[in-house]
């Protein structure tokens, strides 16, 4: 039982697994090397399970050669009962033949002991006869249980090889679509390397005058817009003087259509509450709408690629212990993702 827990433990794990290949993402080197640390764990684990199915299935085979001794045993008793039953015949058949000898004396005499002694030939006669009977029905009882149970084990094994070998084609199978995947992300993100290089010459004006800062990650590029030049102080709507640099990168991003673009609007820890902001939350999110709204005038772009999201004052790129650092946590980022998939059969 334990090794069938472990096994649909494994499955789980496996199915999960497959279910996140088939999802519309990518992974990160650190994430493949999670995946590729978990595949290891897993060749380690049907090591395990090969292993403690071999030793279980030379467990069963030893039980197996018990039972068939013991099977051979119970022959052995019965047929050594049967020749004793044999033996005990002959010899209440000579007892019989006595008596009935002394019957045939005692009837002669006509002595009241002739029928004492036929009563008890009879009550022995009849005594020997039900013993043997139970004995031979106990042993034929014995005999098929031991059948039946050899058999049952002999299913279980068959079933338990059977599941072992379809766990180990599905783990090859996922193994090989993960080594698939990674070949492709990395393909995609060699790519995105090249893009971000380009995106930051055609950004260059803007950032050398720090209306914008360029990140770039491994996986991810970052358009970093300060709200000093995108938005007043308390307010959602964006400045005139910053729609230029926005249509900008709105033509920009029309050029990269395999990518997701997502909004992501912050602020620092000062707590806001007027007629129309509750909260940062509310103001972080109207900031990113604005910028959302504005990008998607522009007819090129696809808005199922696009999201907004706002995230408060609950993701700061520096601690807001200063103003400097305040300033630098009230931002909008135009987050570029690649659309990394499995490729088709």
């Amino acid at each position: 039982m334990r090794l069938i827990r472990q096994i649909i433990l494994t499955g789980v794990i496996i199915i999960s697994a497959a279910e996140i290949l088939q999802a519309d993402i990518f992974y990160t080197p650190k994430q493949y090397n999670d995946l590729y640390n978990e595949k290891i764990a897993c060749e380690l684990e049907l090591k395990s399970l090969r292993e403690q199915s071999k030793n279980e299935k030379t467990n069963m085979l030893e039980k197996i050669r018990s039972l068939e001794l013991q099977v051979e045993k119970l022959t052995r008793d019965l047929e050594r009962a049967e020749r004793q039953n044999s033996s005990d015949q002959l010899m209440y058949e000579a007892r019989i033949a006595e008596l009935e000898k002394m019957i045939r004396i005692l009837k002669e005499k006509g002595s009241s002991r002739e029928k004492e002694l036929v009563e008890a030939n009879r009550e022995l006669q009849e005594k020997c006869d039900r013993e043997i009977g139970e004995l031979k029905s106990l042993f034929a009882k014995e005999r098929e249980g031991l059948l039946k149970e050899m058999s049952e084990l002999k299913d279980e094994y068959e079933s338990r090889i059977a599941s072992l070998k379809r766990e180990i084609a599905n783990l090859n199978q996922q193994l090989a679509e993960l080594q698939e995947l990674t070949e492709k992300q990395k393909k995609e993100l060699s790519r995105m390397e090249n893009q971000a290089e380009d995106l930051e010459k055609q950004l260059s004006d803007e950032i050398k005058k720090g209306e914008i800062r360029l990140k770039k990650y491994h996986d991810r590029i970052i358009i970093n817009i300060d709200d000093r030049i995108s938005f007043d102080s308390g307010h959602s709507e964006l400045k005139k003087t910053f729609l230029p640099t926005l249509a900008k990168i709105s033509k920009i991003l029309s050029d990269y259509p395999e990518y997701y673009i997502v909004i992501e609007g912050h602020t620092d820890d000062v707590p806001i509450k007027t007629a129309r902001f509750r909260n940062n939350w509310q103001l972080s999110t109207e900031r990113a709408l604005s910028v959302l709204d504005y990008l998607l005038e522009n007819s090129r772009l696809d808005p199922r690629r696009f999201s907004a999201t706002g995230y408060g004052e609950y993701r700061p790129i520096v601690p807001n212990d200063t103003k400097e650092n305040r300033a630098l946590n009230r931002r909008v980022d135009i987050v570029v993702i690649p659309i990394i998939r499995k490729q088709d059969k």
